[in-house]
């Protein structure tokens, strides 16, 4: 098909209205237009032959029952661009069914009743099935009419306005096999249609469960990128926030513990874990065993990466020492937790080609995972940069240079809480009014 006769087509169904719609809503916006456009063009294409071969007398009629249906045809049209799309289609449907009665009704020998039953089943595609009383209406009004008009000529041999058939054969036989060939059709057009919309419905289903899947591997916007392009390119992130948590003790406490039972502790911290990512706009990475990474300020940049790290930490830590007073008080053993915290640059980006995975790479993340591993137990350590990132918000404590493996020495910090001046009153873990001040402010930097 070449490229004119698309952009024809295209402008025809008027497809730039249908982004954003459903398949269903779509196809019957399309369908809408491209009837329109047909039910336009037909007569119109008719009025010279009205003119020189009709008998003078039935042009009146047959010009003022064509600008009845034009009219209200551009008005239908208009309606599309304006979105209403099932009220254009009801005045589509209402126009085309007057204009063919009025045909069937001024000449008895046109053959225009033959276009109520393409109108029986043009609904069907017309109009979704959300609106399926319209539709039942209009296929019932559309049959109706054909029914009608063959019992008018063939069985009542009625005339039409300009005097009795000359072609049609009254013949009362023939209403009963007209009835049954006209419900079959329609129930045969009802099935196929119903077919396509159950086919199309398992697809939409699949389709979300495909996209869940994506959404729960990679963040919303590589994912959709990755579907649109079909890759996804990496990204240089000037500034970034990495954490990494690991358990203390995890491999002694692991083997009193049964396999099932093992699983389903780890599942009940990292799910919480999970809980906080979106919260605090964050991205989770993976988990590597008892070890749960994250990351902030990917893979949109902001200026609050650190800051939203940290209050995920804070959480995380209040929620393991929970459960270690829980544990405590029930004669089980508990895990704890060290988490370490670095901020820089860093690279993000999809690997693989079968199995997606989103991962980050740069001398940051090495430097976190040294955070976390000369921290301390139930304590959240940070490096140098990072504390300069989130000095005005949380207070803490300066350790000092602290050797770390093949990084040499590094200034680290413990995290000890919220400034006074932002703790809610009576409530010092909460963040007040004025960190919620702040923290807007600098995130309307980004």
């Amino acid at each position: 098909m070449s490229r004119r006769v698309q952009k024809l087509l295209y402008r025809i169904q008027l497809a730039h209205l249908t982004k954003g719609l459903n398949d269903e809503t779509a196809r019957a916006l399309r369908v809408n237009a491209t009837f329109q456009v047909v039910m336009f063009f037909l007569p119109t294409l008719l009025v010279p032959v009205i003119i020189f071969t009709e008998p003078k007398e039935t042009h009146l009629t047959s010009f003022i029952s064509y600008f009845l249906l034009v009219i209200p045809l551009g008005i239908a049209r208009f309606l599309l661009y304006r979105g209403k799309f099932t009220l254009s289609a009801v005045i589509t449907l209402l126009t085309s069914n007057f204009h063919i009665l009025c045909l069937t009704y001024f000449q008895a020998d046109d053959p225009a009743p033959l276009g109520f039953l393409l109108f029986s089943i043009i609904p069907f595609i017309m109009i979704p099935r959300k609106n399926r009383y319209i539709r039942i209406f209009f296929v019932s009004l559309s049959s109706s009419l054909f029914l009608g008009s063959m019992f008018y000529y063939r069985v009542m041999g009625g005339e039409g306005l300009y005097g009795p058939p000359k072609w049609v054969v009254p013949a009362d036989y023939l209403m009963p096999p007209l009835v049954m060939v006209v419900f079959f059709f329609i129930l045969l057009i009802n099935q196929f249609v119903k077919a396509v919309n159950q086919a199309e419905d398992k697809l939409i289903a699949e389709n979300h469960k495909s996209e869940s899947l994506l959404l729960n591997i990679l963040p919303v916007d590589v994912a959709r990128e990755l579907k649109q392009n079909g890759v996804s390119k990496p990204k240089h992130f000037r500034s970034a926030t990495v954490c990494f948590t690991d358990f203390e003790g995890f491999t002694k406490i692991a083997e009193t513990l049964s396999p099932t039972e093992l699983v389903e502790e780890l599942d009940r911290c990292f799910s919480y874990f999970d809980s906080l990512m979106e919260r605090h706009n964050l991205e989770k990475l993976k988990t590597i065993g008892d070890s749960y990474m994250f990351v902030g300020g990917i893979p949109k940049p902001n200026k609050t990466h650190a800051i939203d790290c940290v209050l995920a930490a804070l959480e995380i830590q209040a929620f393991m020492n929970q459960m270690k007073e829980i544990k405590e008080g029930q004669g089980f053993p508990y895990w704890q937790l060290r988490l370490g915290i670095h901020s820089g640059e860093l690279i993000a980006g999809v690997i693989g080609d079968k199995k997606f995975a989103y991962d980050v790479w740069s001398d940051t993340v090495n430097t976190a995972s040294r955070c976390e591993s000369s921290g301390m137990t139930g304590k959240i350590n940070i490096s140098a940069e990072t504390y300069a990132l989130v000095k005005d918000f949380f207070q803490c404590e300066y350790r000092g240079e602290i050797p770390a493996k093949h990084k040499g020495q590094i200034q680290m910090y413990f995290v000890e809480g919220l400034l006074p001046e932002l703790q809610r009153e009576g409530h010092p873990k909460i963040p007040n009014q004025e960190f919620i001040n702040r923290y807007k402010t600098l995130a309307d930097k980004s």
